[in-house]
């Protein structure tokens, strides 16, 4: 934020508008949550999708 160069403004993709170190805290908190929440919803759709193969499939061999 306030000590930040340029340079690493335009590389970062967030930037904090203070350097207070529970901010840093916060951000680091709330980048890991929405990592957690992606994760998950990624293992959920991939779940399902295999499921879903796999009872198309089963019905179209049971079916001929």
């Amino acid at each position: 934020g306030i000590a930040g160069t340029d340079v690493a403004k335009e590389a970062s993709d967030i930037i904090l508008t203070d350097d207070n170190f529970s901010s840093i805290v916060k951000a680091v908190m709330w980048g890991r949550n929405v990592y957690d929440s992606i994760s998950k919803f990624l293992q959920f759709q991939l779940t399902v999708n295999v499921v879903a193969v796999i009872v198309a499939f089963t019905g179209a061999c049971i079916t001929q």
